[in-house]
């Protein structure tokens, strides 16, 4: 491995912050995070819309600062020649992702989305078994390979290709692991599994991409086991995606105040927890439930129940309501599933499961979620 400045006592810091955090939650993970290094996996990346290249083999303090703080980091775009985003996750979403997928040793491993090639660099350290993952642009392979390399990883290997179709001469896998927002679960992937494998994948729900652990004993059921959201993959695995994630981004008309309703939300939501519990509840009720914003400000950004050019901004100060009589009657259904999640308890996003049904086109099925069940028990 290649010798760098101190940079060990920054990942260090950096485990001892997704601890605090509770996005690590285990030795193993923590491990992983410690000592495979993360910034022999960026080469380049974005700030302010200008990039800047760097030597990962000789990097400077500001590389190690990026590297180890935890935040996601774009290393591509469309404009150049990848020919869509590409990035190293958040580190926090990284070891949720992880820790939800519980790698043990000898597990065998397909990843959807390379990237740089550091999640499947971890996921090989955990593991000690082969990793095989995809990724769509060959740009962006070619340099997880040469990160790879950088970093005496062991075990991985690269495939340029469409993730949508897996990679059957690695199988049968243990784990699939998509690291990239989608739409619904290709079929081809649930025929590489092994008897008892397990999909793990941020797929669209409520205009986020909240991950679903996917398993197939019989006929294929998800359970949601993290709050998360990604880029949305390219191609085929976002063909068909349903009207919430479609709407995502939108900004509409900026809310009346005077048609506010402080008290229709409960009160004492954790903005990073009891809140989007709470957005989960709304999108398995209502396939309207989306991610938008209103025009002009970032006030209401967050999760809202659009139909048309009307909206309800469900925040955790009370609903904001779009002009009109429309956005009244939209409040008034809003208000009905508020209540029922403070009957049943509030209960967390993970006690939600799902059914997965044919969507997508012809061409490119998937297996989209639906028929949302809430799971007192867990």
């Amino acid at each position: 491995m290649t010798v760098t400045l101190d940079w060990a006592p920054m990942a260090q810091a950096l485990a001892a912050d997704l601890r605090a955090k509770n996005a690590i939650r285990s030795d193993t993970v923590a491990a992983a995070i410690e000592t495979v290094p993360r910034h022999l996996f960026i080469a380049g990346h974005y700030a302010a819309g200008q990039h800047t290249t760097v030597n990962p083999a000789q990097p400077t303090d500001e590389l190690l600062h990026l590297a180890y703080a935890d935040r996601g980091i774009m290393t591509h775009t469309p404009a150049d020649g990848a020919g869509g985003f590409s990035s190293t996750s958040q580190p926090s979403i990284v070891a949720k992702m992880l820790e939800a997928a519980g790698l043990r040793p000898g597990m065998q491993v397909l990843e959807v989305g390379a990237g740089t090639g550091w999640n499947a660099a971890l996921i090989a350290h955990i593991t000690g078994a082969d990793v095989h993952t995809i990724e769509a642009s060959p740009l962006v392979a070619t340099e997880a390979r040469a990160a790879l390399a950088r970093a005496d990883a062991k075990h991985v290997t690269v495939h340029t290709g469409d993730g949508y179709l897996g990679h059957g001469g690695g199988g049968p896998y243990d784990l699939i692991i998509v690291t990239c927002g989608i739409a619904g679960i290709a079929p081809a992937w649930l025929d590489q599994l092994s008897p008892d494998g397990a999909i793990l994948a941020p797929v669209a729900h409520g205009g986020l991409h909240p991950l679903l652990r996917v398993t197939h004993t019989g006929s294929p059921v998800g359970q949601l086991v993290a709050n998360a959201d990604f880029m949305t993959a390219t191609g085929p695995l976002y063909a068909g995606a349903t009207a919430a994630p479609a709407t995502r981004g939108q900004h509409l008309p900026a809310p009346d105040p005077a048609a506010a309703r402080p008290r229709a939300v409960p009160e004492g939501l954790d903005p990073r927890g009891s809140y989007v519990d709470l957005w989960m509840h709304l999108a398995a009720r209502d396939a309207r439930t989306t991610c938008a914003g209103a025009a002009g400000t970032t006030d209401y950004t967050g999760c809202a129940l659009v139909d048309d050019d009307a909206a309800v901004f469900v925040q955790p100060g009370g609903l904001h309501l779009t002009p009109g009589p429309k956005a009244q009657v939209l409040a008034d259904q809003v208000e009905q599933f508020l209540a029922g999640w403070a009957r049943s308890g509030r209960p967390k996003l993970t006690a939600w499961s799902c059914s997965l049904i044919p969507a997508g086109n012809t061409e490119y099925p998937l297996l989209a979620p639906a028929n949302w069940q809430l799971q007192m028990s867990i």
